[in-house]
């Protein structure tokens, strides 16, 4: 008898749950898949009843870009496949000078490339200097139009000590006097291992005094005219005040670049942006979330937005991207204490096939850039970033 009521309550639950959500439209589905007939049937990479979670695989631990074992730390970066040899890869990423680790990060990152010829996920090895002190948070794009390729970043020329580490006060811009994270400056050059030309800060503060006093954390998008969708996180003087999300415009890399709205696109506070747009035409946000659970030291830490036009957005609160647990393919898992950075690597089929993050595990001063697959689906619907 008991045996019988267990099984109707199981089932009972099972047929509640597969009952509580129904889709009417794609917008149900986090513009991550179709809906039909009240399901949503999700894009490669993404699962969940509203495809809003990242559909994630084990990582290896020995792959990313981790020197810890050196004394180096590192926070995340971009993954571009070679043009001229597919077998190679380069990780453009932030990486901390004189064994400083993350708490050092301004002003002692640099901008680093390190290539791998194991696969997107690596393991990468340090290949050359990019850009010297202070340098923080790169994204490598390519404008076919312009044929270069283009590296934002945050961050301006500051020497640093090579035997210790400090972080005084710097400014590379109005918008901060505390750490000179406000100020977006872009790079140029012709070749990925070539040389990169800076053309300085093209997209600054907000000097208003609004809430983007502080403008950083560049996420570019490139139209086939040259043109950039730049999205950023802005927040008040010194960044004293809450951490949102909006987008500028501007018809070349070099600027110059206008603010879309006068408001940050949604109000729930978000950092790192990175922005992509699938094969339908509708444009995706991936952001490290600094809600009361999440930010730095909460599991709640990764979510995603969508929209149509990308001018009306819609935030993800109901269901988390994804989270600071880590699976491996050893067997163990890892719950980091930050991860942060998003950034996503697409296959040619226009699939997001690995997830890189700046992470640091608790109690360890060190951190590293993970790099995490991302399962596919072949019966899924294909999307291109």
């Amino acid at each position: 008898m008991n045996s019988l009521v267990l099984i109707f309550i199981f089932c009972s639950l099972v047929f509640i749950h597969s009952q509580t959500y129904k889709c009417s439209v794609d917008e149900d589905c986090s513009l991550n898949g179709i809906c039909s007939e009240g399901t949503c049937t999700c894009d490669s990479g993404w699962k969940g009843d509203d495809c809003g979670m990242m559909d994630l695989a084990p990582a290896n631990r020995f792959n990313g870009y981790n020197q810890t074992i050196n004394g180096t730390s590192s926070w995340g970066g971009r993954i571009v496949a070679d043009p001229n040899n597919p077998s190679l890869f380069h990780l453009f990423a932030a990486e901390f000078t004189s064994g400083c680790g993350l708490d050092y990060w301004s002003p002692m990152s640099r901008i680093i490339r390190a290539e791998s010829t194991m696969g997107p996920e690596g393991p990468y090895k340090f290949a050359a200097e990019v850009a010297p002190t202070f340098a923080h948070n790169p994204t490598v794009v390519y404008s076919q139009k312009d044929k270069l390729w283009l590296m934002y970043h945050i961050g301006c020329d500051h020497p640093t000590p090579h035997d210790h580490c400090e972080s005084p006060k710097i400014t590379c811009d109005p918008g901060n006097y505390l750490n000179g994270e406000s100020g977006i400056t872009v790079r140029v050059a012709k070749s990925l291992t070539g040389e990169w030309k800076s053309l300085g800060i093209v997209f600054g503060a907000n000097t208003k005094g609004t809430w983007d006093c502080d403008t950083t954390n560049p996420s570019p998008f490139v139209f086939d005219d040259g043109s950039i969708l730049l999205a950023y996180r802005g927040c008040p003087f010194n960044c004293d005040g809450n951490e949102l999300i909006n987008l500028a415009y501007a018809n070349s890399f070099a600027g110059p670049y206008k603010r879309l709205q006068n408001v940050p696109i949604f109000n729930n506070p978000n950092e790192d942006p990175f922005i992509y747009r699938d094969q339908r035409g509708n444009w995706h946000l991936l952001m490290h979330s600094l809600e009361s659970n999440g930010g730095f030291g909460g599991p709640n830490i990764g979510r995603h937005a969508f929209s149509r036009d990308g001018v009306r957005w819609q935030f993800n609160n109901r269901t988390l991207a994804y989270n600071t647990t880590v699976h491996f393919t050893d067997g163990s898992v890892l719950e980091f204490g930050r991860r942060e950075r998003p950034q996503l690597f697409f296959n040619e089929a226009g699939e997001p096939t690995h997830l890189v993050n700046g992470v640091q595990e608790k109690n360890s001063p060190m951190s590293y850039t993970l790099i995490q697959p991302i399962r596919l689906n072949k019966n899924r619907i294909r999307v291109s970033g």
